[in-house]
């Protein structure tokens, strides 16, 4: 029996906004993919589960779970999960899924394959790109370097007229561009170190959750 902490559910929650389906293993690290396999994510959470949950809709197993002031799951069975109140009074099933039936990461965990940018992204500054984005509709986020400073950008790359919003991240000597779809950017809201790899993808690295997303290809 665990008790499910707020800190895991929030993670199940952005868990869901990047992949529908869950497959959970054995042990205190939660990982996922994208379908388009373009986000990939690993997170160390305080449960240690004993056995692998296979969850087809994410989404309504969340769902489920918010039946519960502190819902405690019993994973005993093989085909599937029960969820109850800590007195087990109250409780619901949910059944298993084929675990061969969904996208999951590659067993072994990636690295990158060369760091050649490196900053540091604070949640404010996060929050401030993300609602930018939002107010002016902008599908690209994009790192600039003019050998003097590096920036952060919301904009629209394939207009030239585009509205922007821009925050200086620190400095360089280098001229890059490295561009990400804002879609593509579904973050927890915290604060990241940032290692960006020439071979178009990128690190965001925070306290016990790294994930890495693509960039685009014509960055």
């Amino acid at each position: 029996m665990t008790v499910l902490s707020k800190p895991t559910i929030e993670v199940l929650k952005n868990f869901c906004s990047i992949n529908k389906s869950l497959v959970i293993n054995p042990g205190n690290r939660l990982s996922t993919l994208s379908i388009n396999k373009n986000i990939l994510v690993y997170a160390d959470v305080e449960e240690s589960f004993d056995s692998q949950l296979s969850i087809y809709d994410l989404g309504v197993f969340l769902g489920g779970l918010t039946l519960f002031e502190q819902p405690t799951i019993d994973t005993s069975k093989s085909n599937y999960v029960t969820v109850s109140d800590q007195t087990g009074r109250s409780k619901t099933r949910f059944f298993y899924a084929d675990p061969d039936i969904i996208t999951q990461p590659p067993e072994k965990e990636i690295s990158l394959p060369s760091e050649d940018v490196k900053f540091r992204l604070g949640s404010n500054t996060l929050q401030q790109l993300q609602r930018a984005a939002s107010v002016y509709q902008l599908p690209d986020l994009c790192l600039y370097g003019d050998g003097t400073e590096m920036s952060l950008c919301v904009t629209d790359k394939k207009n030239d007229t585009s509205n922007s919003y821009s925050v200086q991240v620190g400095e360089t000597t280098d001229n890059f561009c490295y561009c990400f779809k804002v879609e593509n950017l579904k973050l927890l809201l915290a604060d990241y170190n940032v290692t960006i790899s020439k071979s178009n993808v990128a690190l965001f690295q925070g306290d016990g959750i790294k994930y890495f997303i693509a960039l685009e290809p014509n960055a």
